[in-house]
């Protein structure tokens, strides 16, 4: 039952006989709390905008994104979730020959190899957190030359943030022009003051893309956006499809940038029960869990257990608990999964599931 992502509650349900409602999913990193109080009567009240096309450039959605992040409005591209971004980025950069940091978001290689473009990979490892350092990087370049690279920050599966000297790697290099580093922000809105893009309008080579489904909780409505600098940020709206964020995506976005005391209560909470979730798991023993800064924890089973795709078909047979079993990120080995970082009560049911599993192998 290994899928290429997590989240796919409708699939596993249906293979299990069961309601999505029934499952409690791990395999996917999106806020327990839920969107935002209010966000339903919000869409409620402008239901009546449904009968017209959204506004085509985005234009309030754009405002708000500009002024959350400081930005000028020019230097965003709002899309149907990151992914479509993501797929645009060749053709709008006419970029060739490109690198990507291992492990990472699959979406990525693919995005670009079938666009014909020429990927090599830097196998990040363990040690630092599976990101990369400055000498891999230059060794990259010397090597092969990218026109981009590609990165994530925090690292997806991993959690982990780029180094400080990595930060600057790329600050330098995407000053200079030559090299495109693409950045992956979609989870920073847990450790907002860590984002780059603070350095966008002095870098021309910098791209970061983001999402608002993760930290919002509405994966359903699809909603991303890019920024970068202006020109680069025009080329992308450039190719993108009209109309390509709904109406309700449109609105929903607005609604959830102005939550200051959600966006606050959401950082409290996952903040705290990362901590304990991870001092739990590490508790039971058994496993290595990798220190993260997101609301997710990669963890490494000890080789003496079953993989972890085992883990996840049992968890979901004995307690319909969804975990990332992460052998599908190249770079990873078979005794990875991700865990998502949910409410107090439902990470108790986590740790109890997972400590029962390691207790039946170990005794086995």
């Amino acid at each position: 039952m290994t899928l290429p992502h997590g989240g796919n509650v409708y699939e596993i349900a249906a293979r299990l006989g069961c309601s999505p409602d029934d499952l409690l999913d791990y395999s996917a990193s999106i806020n327990p709390l839920g969107p935002p109080p209010g966000l339903l009567e919000r869409i409620g009240e402008t239901f009546h905008l449904l009968q017209h096309y959204p506004d085509i450039s985005n234009s309030t959605l754009v405002e708000s994104l500009a002024a959350f992040h400081d930005l000028p409005a020019a230097c965003i591209a709002p899309g149907n979730g990151s992914t479509e971004i993501i797929y645009c980025l060749p053709r709008a950069l006419g970029i060739k020959n490109a690198a990507v940091v291992l492990p990472t978001f699959s979406e990525y290689r693919k995005a670009f190899e079938i666009q014909g473009v020429r990927m090599h990979t830097l196998p990040a490892d363990a040690d630092s957190g599976f990101q990369p350092t400055v000498a891999q990087l230059d060794a990259l370049c010397v090597a092969h030359s990218p026109q981009a690279i590609l990165f994530t920050h925090p690292g997806s599966p991993s959690g982990t943030l780029l180094s400080k000297s990595v930060r600057e790697w790329i600050k330098t290099r995407s000053e200079k022009g030559g090299l495109c580093c693409i950045v992956d922000e979609v989870f920073i809105d847990f450790c907002e003051e860590e984002s780059l893009k603070r350095h966008l309008q002095s870098c021309p080579g910098l791209v970061l893309i983001r999402s608002m489904t993760k930290f919002y909780g509405i994966p359903g409505l699809r909603l991303g956006y890019l920024m970068a600098d202006e020109e680069t940020a025009s080329k992308v709206r450039f190719l993108l499809p009209p109309w390509s964020v709904n109406t309700v995506a449109q609105i929903a976005g607005v609604f959830c940038i102005a939550q200051n005391a959600y966006r606050e209560q959401t950082l409290r909470l996952v903040n705290e029960e990362r901590q304990r979730l991870q001092g739990r798991l590490e508790a039971v023993g058994g496993m290595k869990v990798l220190p993260g800064k997101a609301n997710y924890l990669l963890v490494e089973l000890d080789k003496c257990l079953p993989p972890a795709v085992r883990l996840q078909q049992d968890l979901l047979a004995s307690d319909r608990i969804m975990v990332r079993d992460c052998s599908s990120f190249e770079g990873l080995g078979d005794h990875f999964f991700r865990a998502a970082v949910r409410l107090p009560h439902q990470n108790q049911r986590l740790i109890e599931g997972i400590t029962r599993w390691i207790r039946s192998h170990e005794s086995a």
